[in-house]
């Protein structure tokens, strides 16, 4: 389990554009999955593919920011934003009452996008398991990534605190609840 967690550790620092490195890290990792190894949590491995995959997929969609419709939505969000007085780092506060509707539709839109596009990459490098799950049970998903989460820190009390708080929060603002 060494080589894993380390393994996971290295994916957690990269940067999100260290592309070819945390595509090199995931493959590694995923020779792990596919061997067997009752000593090896398949938490960790799920959380550090996860982490591994989210960073990718947030360098395709916050640096290269290349995707056609998602950059038609949040032209659009911004024109709202400016239309109400917001300035560009504010926003309204997802499924606030007084918010108005055609930006929480469009919000909406733009994280189902978002998902769109973290489920390709997912099923890019071969994680259809991660990506079913993502898909259809995100409270499974969410709970595997933390479980992970906390057997890499295991040892740092103030460490599991954080990943329980973070998430609480992660399922709050989905609006679900932790079973």
């Amino acid at each position: 389990m060494d080589v894993v967690a380390e393994l996971v550790r290295e994916i957690k620092k990269c940067k999100i554009t260290e592309l070819e490195k945390v595509s090199n890290l995931i493959r590694e990792l995923q020779v792990f999955r596919d061997t067997p190894d009752d000593s090896t949590d398949p938490d960790l491995i799920f959380f550090g593919l996860a982490t591994g995959l989210e960073k990718i997929s947030e360098y395709r969609i916050f640096e290269l920011r290349n995707d056609v419709r998602l950059n038609e939505l949040s032209t659009k969000i911004k024109k709202i934003q400016g239309r109400e007085g917001l300035d560009d780092d504010e926003y309204f506060i997802r499924g606030d009452p007084d918010s108005p509707k055609d930006y929480q539709s469009l919000i909406i839109e733009f994280e189902h996008r978002i998902d769109e596009i973290r489920i390709d990459i997912l099923s890019e490098f071969g994680e259809d398991e991660l990506a079913e799950l993502f898909l259809n049970s995100r409270v499974q998903y969410i709970k595997r990534y933390y479980n992970g989460w906390r057997v890499l820190d295991k040892d740092d009390p103030d460490k599991l605190k954080d990943i329980d708080q973070n998430e609480k929060e992660e399922l709050e603002e989905l609006g679900l609840e932790k079973l």
